[in-house]
């Protein structure tokens, strides 16, 4: 009694994100705030305790010592209320799971393979968040998440699918590229979430084939002609494109698996290169006490596993 009320729980959970990702933009990436709300929050928790918890640097923000000997027990007790929550949540048997998921693995994998899990488990509802927004881990927001790279500190990751990337096009335009500098024949296509998924035709142009000029000796332009390429909002707009033979699309291995086997798209040249980053599956550890959660965790590897 008469004490003053605590920081609330986001300002705590500010102060441990700074901390672990030992930056404000970074630990505004990775709670869904912009950078000036994280500083606001710091400040709200240095005056409620009356010093300073982070040296500010160009190297970014190192804990003060008394930064340090907060920190753990802040994110202790963090991760034991998170625990709390979702063994109370559990104890009630919940048989839902909320899942974030990129559009192209959305669309191009889990469609496909989804049933298969509502059909084993009838009574288990799967909440989908399908986009790029940096899921919400809070309890009673995402339990799992699909997502290119690794985890952040705190988080578990585990691994879906190796990709390849390489190039692809309709077996009808295949068939009419000339045996030279092929690339120039047809446009590349391209799609809004390009940006997010780390596919890139320049980069791959120039890590796979380098510089390359033509018979006529003029230096095929990839800055331009990616410039010029047509661009679509969705991934799965720019592969129907790909399957009409409007221009060639630059793919990850597993987001067209069905359409090579069922010769819907052909490989039209033999350069590739192993993708920048894989699929993960990443979720708190405390996300498994959810039964529902546990259950999708395991199906979806077990189908990960299977398709490899």
């Amino acid at each position: 009694m008469g004490k003053r009320p605590l920081p609330p729980l986001s300002v705590l959970q500010t102060f441990c994100a700074i901390a672990e990702t030992g930056g404000f933009s970074r630990a505004a990436e990775r709670i869904g705030q912009t950078q000036t709300a994280v500083s606001h929050q710091l400040a709200q928790l240095e005056g409620w305790i009356g010093g300073r918890l982070f040296d500010r640097g160009r190297s970014g923000a190192r804990l003060t010592p008394l930064g340090a000997r907060l920190h753990p027990a802040i994110s202790g007790v963090i991760a034991e209320l998170e625990t709390a929550l979702y063994q109370a949540r559990a104890s009630i048997s919940v048989r839902s799971v909320a899942v974030s998921v990129s559009p192209e693995f959305s669309s191009q994998w889990l469609a496909a393979r989804l049933p298969d899990f509502c059909q084993r488990y009838p009574d288990v509802e799967v909440k989908l968040a399908v986009g790029y927004q940096r899921p919400d881990f809070q309890p009673g927001g995402t339990d799992l998440a699909i997502w290119l790279g690794r985890a952040d500190a705190g988080f578990t990751h585990e691994e879906l699918l190796t990709d390849e990337e390489f190039v692809v096009s309709s077996p009808e335009l295949s068939k009419r590229l000339p045996p030279r500098w092929a690339i120039r024949a047809a446009p590349l296509l391209r799609y809004s979430g390009m940006r997010h998924t780390i596919l890139d035709w320049q980069r791959w142009h120039e890590q796979v084939i380098g510089e390359s000029s033509g018979e006529d000796g003029v230096r095929f332009d990839i800055a331009r002609a990616v410039e010029e390429a047509p661009f679509f909002d969705s991934f799965a707009e720019m592969l129907e494109a790909c399957r009409q033979g409007r221009g060639f699309a630059l793919v990850r291995s597993s987001l067209v698996a069905r359409d090579l086997s069922e010769k819907k798209l052909v490989r039209c040249f033999v350069e590739m290169q192993p993708a920048a980053v894989s699929y993960n599956l990443v979720y708190p550890p405390a996300a498994l006490l959810n039964p529902a959660a546990a259950l999708f965790r395991n199906w979806l590897l077990a189908q990960s596993h299977s398709s490899v």
